[in-house]
């Protein structure tokens, strides 16, 4: 993957440095910003980051990862940032149209680190290839 700043978004700490750690043991070069609320992560985008993919939990309090969607969406830098939610109550949504950005994909939230490694490689097979070849370049310039 070569995707370089995830923003995530996730309420509980202890699991937001689980999903952390599974990443980078993935891949060690990725740089994951953790927020803890949508609030939060408007906030940042607001202040001039721009992530190539944003991971939320689903149902948190105050803003869930719904209404979070519809606020990166109106930030037109975001608005084709591959934004996955990840949730207990989990409804298999179907795969985006080849050629189309996985914009808005709900996954299973994993319960072990077997889970969690799956999460990041199925994160992982759908990112755009846009964003592959473009963390490519980058590498290749640095």
């Amino acid at each position: 993957m070569s995707v370089h700043n995830v923003l995530l978004v996730e309420d509980d700490i202890a699991f937001a440095r689980f999903i952390i750690g599974s990443f980078r043991d993935v891949d060690p070069g990725i740089e994951l910003f953790h927020v803890n609320s949508g609030h939060a992560a408007i906030s940042v985008i607001n202040c001039g980051f721009h992530p190539d993919l944003i991971i939320c939990e689903d149902r948190m309090p105050r803003m869930s990862g719904g209404e979070l969607l519809v606020n990166v969406r109106a930030e037109p830098s975001c608005q084709a940032v591959p934004f996955y939610t990840f949730t207990s109550s989990f409804i298999d949504d179907a795969a985006p149209l080849p050629g189309k950005l996985p914009i808005d994909i709900k996954l299973p939230r994993p319960n072990n680190y077997r889970e969690a490694l799956a999460l990041v490689n199925r994160i992982r097979s759908l990112a755009p290839q846009e964003v592959h070849a473009a963390g490519e370049a980058q590498a290749a310039t640095t």
